[in-house]
């Protein structure tokens, strides 16, 4: 064995001030970490007691995603120390010492949980002097932190901030190991002691040489062993998750160093070789969450009791960007020193680059993730794609976003009625039979069972069969070219799977079958696929079986790992009797199965035998990017990849964003274009990534045949559209009935007012009124383009709404707010331009809400409110100039009463009664809808609603009670108004800031919070009874509703 040659500690020069600003940077990063820290010890380790609230000072529950993450972050580690501490150590003392600590509790930690194997062991925490120094008043000042390991000396010597017989304290800036190797002296005898460094996520701040001296350091002491715990690219700096995570470290101006020189298990393991450990072992996060011998597969069943968890796509890219590195500087007993932990896989060398097309989305348009496709028809027989339902930027979504080739969108027809909004549900494409929509869910613990049918000759969905239990997550397939769904897989709540399989047959309903053998392991989010070809036999003279066949790969164990499992199915459907499936295991090199297994892929039969799988996780972690389209062939049970096809354009391939293969709805076109839509992660606690675009890929010339020329361009989206929830009608009602149903509009009614007493019972009656005949001053005579031009100021910059459609949607922002002068704004309305103005404070536009008088004062003396409206003046919250062009405003509503007097030009306004909102698809929180309730009117959709119509012309003055829903369409091409907000109310207004006037009241607000800890409370129990007990709450609110 090579003994290496003495390592002399290194001193660093003084730091500059800025080094010190930068410093102080990095020890910031441990706020953040700590408090997620704290959230995992009180949700995961309930009965343990809790050292890290001392650290922090209010208690945070961070999302699910962080916490699996934390924990598993703090899991490892825990681990690489106890295995150290349990290890005979030949009498030497043994001593953790945490490089970069910060404020974590790991000594109280091991001695609370394994108190004999640290019996005469020694912690070390290290970090700058400024978080040491915070770090020992805490501990002094806490005794349930000081009294474990008093007696506590606070003069031990330099750089010893604290020091006692099990615990010490160092400041010092770990690029100086000389400084540490002094301060270490005072503390104890190196020569006498066997070491373990843990470093999590803290060198990697260091500049690289800064960092390998302390590792390089470390590896000479006598006896010593590393875990070292931080980030890695292991497909390079261009993938979206690691985009995200450099770009948001770079913001918080900690860049991550190391990363770039050591960007994968290969590097790192070289990186510690070189510095002097003998023994060394990388591994990603996701590799150590796969394997038994880290986490046990009942520990991580149990996890699933302790929080409700379905991130894993989004759990898997953050675990394969961070590594352990786990070395030791000596050969133990029963371990050779060869270093064979490093694997590579061998990828097939096959690669095609076929034509790739991309067109990007304008501002958030395309932002939906965990959605599902369905192929749809337009009026002229062209091919339509919707991205159905999934979660947007905020919340689940109620909509759907349009795609088609053609750039023309008048002869899409938009379905409005349908399903409710829902992730991670399964739609089987059944060819001219239309689409199948099988469950889904709203959140890890409450799946759905309702099934939906969409026609495609009606462009409509109708309620069918439901599932005899909620499912999500589950494979969904075509039986051959049947009518029939094969059903495998799935999970019925955060923590229970599906072990059944399921056929649906239109007539006969779902239907349970027998699963012959026991081969298959019941998964969840694994790839489907059936084979076109069925075989047909007589049994007898009355009875036949059909046969179908194809096959299942990946999805996910019970215990969240990848499952090893490419399995060929025969499906026997007799005549009489109960359908049975069998399974058998299709053969191929290891590599070759571990590329095809993945979990959250989508797969499509491209022809005969061979199956097109795009995207998903697979047993490593993250998908490489030369296999994220993957071509595989089954033959005779054999598997064989065919080619890998990267979304790459072979012309200028920097010139197309690169996609994230997560959460996208994929489709197959006839004549084989693969097209994505859609897609994105949450990427940790480093910010959202969305997919920049859609895309689409010409496998056309794979299949047989003469080539098919394609001519047109790429595939675009068109439009979003909402999707009103069908409550009625049943499966069972006349559905003819129904269709024909719309709803009643109502004119609001013209009145004048003559006294201020006459108002106030308008006001008390809560019902819109146009009021006529009342004196508005000189401005409903005076106001047009060019004398408020004139008045205003031609340069004047203004912010306005840019639409690129008629009717503006503010969940989808398919609008820009664009800068410009006034002058110009006013000539683009007159010509019919798609322009908005809502004008807001000139002065504190983000704190202070809009006033005529104090934004535009030239044209304020021109304008008044009549003297009747005096209630109005004296409560008035703001007035709002407002002028449009040829554009529609959303549906919403204002929590503020308010006055609209229409001054130059028509509109029309429907409004509905707050009764209505159930039926408008306004999501939790949201007082906007993106219904088009002017072109959905006559529809069914909207057949429950209670419209009422306004047309204003000048001078009229629209009366709007409180929480009345309302969007407003332009009947000229220029429009001005002047909108007033006021008070109605005493009390009950939020406390917080309110520009807009329309912040839902506080007592919503609170009432809100007060749901999530309520839903939260249920989220252990079984579904039935969540469903029983909250619908029972919620009855018990609505008896209490006072009326």
């Amino acid at each position: 064995m090579t003994v290496p040659s003495p390592i002399k500690p290194q001193r660093v020069v003084a730091r500059s001030a800025k080094d010190k600003a930068q410093d102080e940077l990095v020890m910031q990063t441990n706020s953040s970490s700590i408090v997620s820290k704290r959230s995992v010890e009180r949700i995961y380790y309930p009965d343990e007691p809790h050292y890290f609230r001392y650290f922090v000072k209010k208690f945070q529950r961070r999302a699910p995603l962080i916490n699996r993450g934390y924990y598993l972050r703090l899991h490892v580690i825990d681990c690489a120390v106890r295995r150290f501490l349990e290890r005979p150590s030949n009498k030497k003392t043994k001593v953790v010492v945490n490089l970069g600590c910060g404020s974590d509790v790991l000594p109280w930690q091991c001695v609370t949980r394994y108190p004999d194997a640290c019996r005469g062991a020694k912690f070390i925490d290290i970090d700058f002097p400024d978080l040491m120094s915070k770090k020992r008043a805490i501990v002094l000042n806490t005794p349930e932190l000081g009294s474990v390991f008093e007696p506590l000396n606070t003069s031990a010597g330099e750089h010893v901030f604290l020091k006692s017989n099990m615990y010490s304290q160092i400041g010092c800036d770990l690029r100086n190991t000389a400084d540490i190797e002094k301060a270490l002296s005072i503390c104890l005898d190196p020569s006498e002691c066997t070491f373990m460094f843990v470093a999590e996520v803290s060198i990697t701040y260091m500049e690289t040489r800064g960092a390998d001296g302390v590792i390089k350091w470390a590896s000479s002491l006598n006896q010593a062993e590393f875990c070292l715990l931080e980030q890695i690219l292991p497909d390079g700096p261009g993938h979206p998750f690691a985009k995200t995570m450099l770009s948001h470290f770079d913001k918080l101006k900690t860049p991550l160093k190391s990363v770039f020189e050591y960007p994968d298990l290969e590097a790192q393991n070289r990186r510690f070789s070189r510095l002097g450990w003998l023994h060394v072992n990388a591994l990603s996060l996701w590799q150590i969450w796969t394997n038994d011998e880290w986490i046990p597969a009942s520990k991580k069943r149990e996890l699933d009791q302790v929080e409700p968890f379905d991130e894993w796509e989004e759990f898997a890219l953050f675990a394969s960007h961070y590594c352990v590195v786990t070395a030791r500087n000596f050969v133990l007993v029963t371990e050779s020193s060869d270093n064979n932990d490093v694997f590579v896989m061998e990828c097939p060398p096959t690669q095609l680059h076929p034509s790739l097309l991309f067109d990007p989305y304008s501002g958030t348009h395309g932002r939906r993730r965990f959605g599902a496709p369905v192929k749809i028809r337009d009026e002229f027989g062209k091919q339509v794609f919707s991205n159905t339902f999934g979660l947007g930027t905020n919340n689940r979504l109620k909509s759907c976003d349009l795609y088609s080739f053609d750039s023309s969108t008048s002869g899409i027809r938009p379905y409005s009625v349908g399903p409710s909004g829902r992730v991670c549900h399964a739609i089987a494409n059944l060819g001219h039979f239309g689409s199948l929509l099988v469950g889904g869910r709203t959140s890890p613990t409450t799946a759905l069972k309702d099934c939906w049918h969409f026609s495609m000759e009606q462009n409509k969905w109708s309620p069918t069969d439901d599932l005899p239990l909620p499912l999500y997550r589950h494979g969904v397939a075509q039986l051959g070219q049947s009518n029939m769904t094969l059903l495998i897989g799935g999970k019925k709540d955060s923590s229970t799977l599906f072990t059944g399989c399921l056929i649906h047959r239109p007539g006969s309903g779902w239907i349970d079958c027998n699963i012959s053998g026991t081969v298959y392991q019941p998964v969840f989010g694994a790839t489907l696929v059936s084979f076109e070809k069925h075989n047909v036999t007589n049994d007898d003279l009355e009875s036949t079986t059909v046969y179908f066949g194809g096959i299942l790969a990946g999805g996910l164990l019970e215990n969240g790992t990848i499952a090893g499992q490419l399995l060929r199915w025969t499906f026997k459907l007799p005549t009489d009797g109960k359908p049975t499936i069998s399974f058998e295991p299709i053969v191929g090199p290891t590599n070759t199965e571990n590329l095809a297994c993945r979990f959250g892929a989508s797969a499509f039969l491209l022809d005969g035998e061979r199956i097109v799988i795009v995207g998903g996780i697979q047993h490593d972690g993250i998908v490489p990017r030369v296999d994220e389209v993957l071509i595989i062939s089954v033959s005779d049970s054999r598997l064989k990849v065919v080619s890998h096809c990267p979304l790459v354009s072979s012309d200028n391939p920097s010139a197309i964003p690169r996609p994230l293969h997560v959460g996208i709805s994929a489709s197959l076109t006839e004549c084989g274009q693969l097209l994505v839509m859609g897609g994105g992660a949450t990427c940790f606690s480093m910010g959202t990534y969305w997919n920049e675009g859609c895309y689409t890929l010409n496998l056309g010339f794979l299949l047989p045949g003469p080539p098919l020329t394609i001519s047109r361009g790429p595939l675009r989206f068109r439009k979003l559209i909402e999707v009103v929830e069908q409550l009625q009608p049943t499966k069972n009602s006349h559905e003819s009935n129904y269709d024909s149903q719309q709803a009643k509009i109502s004119n609001v009614p013209k009145i004048r007012v003559n006294e201020e007493g006459d108002f106030e019972k308008i006001c008390m009656a809560g019902k819109p009124v146009i009021i006529e005949g009342s004196d508005l001053g000189s401005c409903v005579c005076r106001w047009n383009a060019a004398y408020i031009t004139e008045r205003v100021g031609s340069q004047r910059k203004v912010v306005v709404h840019e639409a690129s459609s008629s009717t503006m949607d503010f969940n989808s922002k398919n609008f820009t707010y664009t800068t410009k002068g006034f002058a110009p704004f006013i000539a683009e309305v007159e010509k019919g331009g798609r322009q908005y103005l809502r004008a807001l404070s000139e002065e504190h536009p983000s704190d202070q809400p809009a006033s005529i008088e104090r934004d535009f004062p030239s044209l304020a003396s021109d304008f008044q409110l009549p003297p009747e409206l005096s209630f109005v003046k004296r409560n008035e919250f703001s007035s709002v100039l407002r002028i449009s062009g040829r554009v529609n405003m959303w549906l919403h509503y204002d929590v503020m009463a308010n006055v609209y007097c229409q001054i130059t030009g028509s509109k029309k306004l429907l409004l509905f009664p707050p009764g209505d909102v159930g039926h408008l698809s306004f999501a939790p929180g949201a007082s906007s809808s993106s219904i088009d309730v002017f072109s959905g009117l006559e529809t069914p959709a909207l057949a429950l609603t209670h419209p009422h119509e306004a047309i204003l012309g000048p001078g009229d003055i629209l009366f709007l009670p409180p929480l009345w829903l309302h969007a407003t369409a332009p009947l000229t091409d220029l429009g001005v108004a002047i909108n007033v907000f006021f008070r109605s109310l005493e009390t009950g207004y939020s406390s917080g800031r309110d520009v807009y006037g329309n912040r839902d009241i506080a007592a919503y607000e609170r009432g809100r919070q007060d749901v999530a800890r309520i839903t939260n409370s249920f989220s252990k129990l079984p579904r039935d009874i969540q469903v029983f007990y909250m619908r029972r709450l919620a009855d018990e609110i609505s008896q209490n509703i006072v009326r």
